[in-house]
């Protein structure tokens, strides 16, 4: 029988990631279709009349569909985790998680997002040399998102919002994992933190998915 929930996405992808360690950390049955950014698939049909947003990840469970990366791993949390630990029902370990998702996207995902786009995707798509100057204006934000990260949403916590890790640790790691396959160097209490989210989903599966971005930053910096 054919699971319900399909994932359409690229490894390459950070949010495309932590769909995928989510479903894989609860075993939930599902299937993954995968794209290729670099090749432009997510521009055209078929997935191009899924996705009028034509990006990845995209998510389908029946008849519903689910085109952000944020909402769908609440989703995915609150349906297919038994144990309720990945997207917990405490209303307050609950406003932690989703404080952190909110708070990502203008800044570990917009920087992290923005190195690696403009140090290795922008400049192996157009064939030309990366501009310098706006990766290291996206450098010098992520020192401040990392600082800010540190001391406000880890303190003296293992994870975000205590001892257990959660889709906000999921989301946390593939983007600070995506400027270190391109070359960033990350602060030491960051690196630590990512060791951990590494142990506790698995070490080989952590490895494996974060394999893809690190490889084409390779073959781009070559």
């Amino acid at each position: 029988m054919t699971a319900s929930l399909t994932l359409h996405v690229d490894y390459v992808s950070q949010p495309s990631r932590s769909l995928v360690f989510l479903c894989r950390a609860i075993k939930a049955p599902h299937q993954e279709k995968q794209l290729s950014l670099v090749k432009g698939e997510h521009l055209n049909k078929p997935f191009a009349d899924l996705n009028p947003f034509k990006k990845v990840p995209a998510v389908q469970d029946e008849d519903l569909l689910i085109l952000e990366s944020c909402s769908a791993l609440r989703y995915i949390a609150s349906k297919y985790d038994a144990a309720g630990t990945w997207y917990p029902a405490d209303l307050k370990t609950r406003c932690k998680v989703d404080e952190y998702l909110d708070w990502q996207h203008l800044n570990t995902r917009a920087h992290g997002v923005g190195y690696y786009m403009n140090k290795v995707l922008l400049p192996m798509m157009k064939g030309s040399a990366p501009d310098m100057e706006v990766v290291e204006k996206h450098e010098k934000e992520l020192g401040r998102v990392e600082e800010l990260f540190a001391s406000y949403f880890l303190g003296d916590k293992p994870f975000i919002t205590g001892n257990t890790p959660t889709i906000a640790d999921l989301q946390a790691a593939t983007e600070f994992e995506q400027p270190q396959a391109a070359g960033y160097t990350l602060a030491k209490a960051t690196k630590e933190y990512l060791e951990r989210v590494r142990e506790a989903v698995g070490a080989e599966m952590y490895d494996e998915l974060h394999e893809a971005p690190k490889e084409l930053a390779k073959k781009a910096l070559q």
